[in-house]
């Protein structure tokens, strides 16, 4: 009984909190949609549905996603297979960079790709030049092809962490028991390999094709209005048509197909779920070692152009292009914090950085609070509706989050707050859920008769979480939070919904800088963007680590 009423206190902040910042927004937003002059009405989302223009939003979002999963799969799948198949020098820093693309901001992604595959950009320069073109090669910009490809970019890392994680767990005897059988290579891969791939294969498909559709900063920036998507859309109902109620219905409709997306990959996960467990070591094969391993060679160029090419571009152009007719270096760092920069993001580029830092920091701490105590919470109350209604703000796209926060500032009590904490509570809500996915596992790992020997020599509660729980889950914490920090520096799709006045984040510096084709000064914001954030997770987490240490010294 002590243990359930422990469970209800740690569930009744995040519970309170959710419904003032994120229930009653939300269900705001379903009223405007179905609501009008005080009377139940489905006229908005009749007139949505029979939109062809919103017709033709879903129908753009589902084919760019499933093309994007397509080419993730194609660029994702050979990965996979290398990194488990093959040893050689740097395979664990290969391993690891799969994971670079999820801590890069959009619209610095977005920049990449502007500089690296525009018409006068980096790759159709040199392709000019070394076949003697006169017209470039490549023309991807503002155009379906460009959004697929800058998702297979964040994507495709998804594919190779997946199979590789299958591919290393597939027991080896049995491709073995096929040798000696006398089956081919390619025979004994087709009938026997490639079924068991196939659950992680379908699993990574359909997280893919979710994180796709719910894209906003790439179709924004790659595609702009013409090739725009659902969460596009209703950014452009609410903040530029200040249509509200068609906003609100299109946001309604979206939720819906959100959340049935997110029932079948739930669903789909259980079902493709792979029970295969490995026996023995798999075996690899030196690289390169056989005359084939050329082919690879290719694929691996192919890749680095891909992967490599956009970023290093950012960092490149923010030092070579001209400014003045100055020589190229530092001209564009020293212009974006002059007052001629101003105009074009609406707020100096010192400014923005200010309010991104603090924003990220408030949203870290307030996402920390929340994840802890929702962690708790579900660590003692095994409810699977309580988990569902206290992680409810993942089933939410951060554009239709940002529209019902824009909305509920505009009436008491969240307007009686300045407008920053608009986006604070916007990343909190955004980001907890992770620190939940991180923070929990160990949590629950925790051995209880640890606890109980504590309250067993007279510490209460509340003292045996600080003084032993606590300290357990340190780095855990401490991982969560830069992971959180990370993200809301990044972050420009709730930036974007709530943006007003001075409430410029750096994200939203960069998109602005290119809208007014100051690739320069974009590229200089961007670089500066990464160095900030790696900055502030290194401070982040030197500053846990002391603290840590002086806890454990007191």
């Amino acid at each position: 009984m002590a243990r359930r009423g422990a469970g209800l206190v740690w569930a009744g902040l995040p519970l309170f909190f959710l419904a003032l910042a994120f229930f009653i927004p939300l269900a705001n937003v379903f009223l405007l949609g179905v609501r009008e002059n005080g009377r139940w009405t489905a006229a908005n989302l009749r007139a949505v549905l029979s939109d062809p223009y919103v017709r033709h939003l879903f129908s753009f979002t589902a084919l760019q996603a499933f093309l994007s999963t397509l080419l993730s799969f194609a660029l994702g799948f050979p990965l996979g297979w290398f990194l488990a198949r093959y040893r050689f020098p740097g395979k664990g820093f290969l391993r690891a960079f799969t994971l670079a693309p999820f801590v890069l901001p959009p619209i610095t992604v977005a920049l990449g790709f502007f500089l690296f595959f525009g018409n006068t950009g980096y790759l159709n320069t040199a392709l000019r030049a070394v076949f003697g073109l006169r017209e470039p090669p490549l023309r991807l910009l503002y155009s379906l092809w460009a959004i697929v490809l800058a998702h297979a970019f964040y994507n495709a890392p998804v594919f190779a962490r997946f199979v590789h994680a299958a591919w290393t767990s597939i027991d080896p005897t049995l491709e073995e028991a096929c040798a000696v059988l006398g089956a081919p290579r390619f025979r004994a891969f087709s009938t026997v390999t490639l079924p068991l791939l196939l659950p992680a294969i379908f699993s990574a498909a359909a997280l893919v094709f979710v994180l796709c559709f719910l894209s906003f900063a790439i179709p924004l920036s790659l595609g702009g209005a013409r090739y725009a998507t659902v969460e596009v859309g209703i950014y452009l109902y609410a903040r530029v048509y200040l249509d509200f109620s068609r906003a609100a219905a299109l946001g309604l409709v979206q939720i819906l197909v959100t959340l049935a997306l997110a029932y079948f990959y739930v669903q789909g996960s259980g079902f493709f779920g792979s029970r295969q467990g490995r026996t023995h070591p798999i075996p690899t094969l030196a690289f390169p070692s056989r005359p084939a391993h050329l082919l690879w060679l290719v694929w691996l160029l192919v890749s680095a152009v891909i992967f490599l090419g956009p970023m290093a571009s950012v960092v490149a152009d923010s030092f070579s292009r001209p400014l003045g007719g100055k020589p190229p270096g530092f001209g564009w760092y020293r212009a974006i914090f002059s007052p001629e920069q101003n105009p074009f993001i609406g707020i100096s580029p010192l400014g923005s950085i200010l309010v991104s830092l603090e924003v990220a920091g408030l949203s870290t701490l307030l996402a920390l609070t929340l994840g802890l105590s929702v962690s708790g919470a579900l660590r003692v109350l095994r409810s699977r509706a309580l988990e569902a209604v206290l992680m409810a703000p993942m089933a939410v796209s951060s554009v239709v989050l940002g529209l019902a926060l824009l909305l509920a500032f505009r009436k008491p009590p969240l307007s009686a707050l300045p407008e920053k904490f608009s986006l604070v509570l916007a990343h909190g809500l955004m980001f907890y859920p992770f620190v939940v996915r991180i923070v929990r596992p160990i949590w629950e790992g925790l051995t209880p008769a640890w606890v109980e020997a504590a309250r067993t020599l007279g510490a209460g509660r509340a003292r045996a979480f600080l003084t032993l729980e606590m300290p357990l889950l340190s780095q855990a914490i401490l991982v969560a939070g830069a992971f959180s920090l990370a993200l809301s520096l990044g972050e420009m799709t709730a930036a974007a919904m709530l943006s007003r006045g001075e409430l410029v984040t750096i994200p939203l510096a960069i998109y602005r800088f290119l809208s007014a084709r100051r690739f320069g000064a974009a590229s200089a914001m961007a670089s500066l963007l990464i160095l900030i954030t790696v900055a502030a997770v290194a401070i982040w987490e030197w500053l846990g680590e002391r603290s840590l240490r002086a806890y454990g010294q007191a």
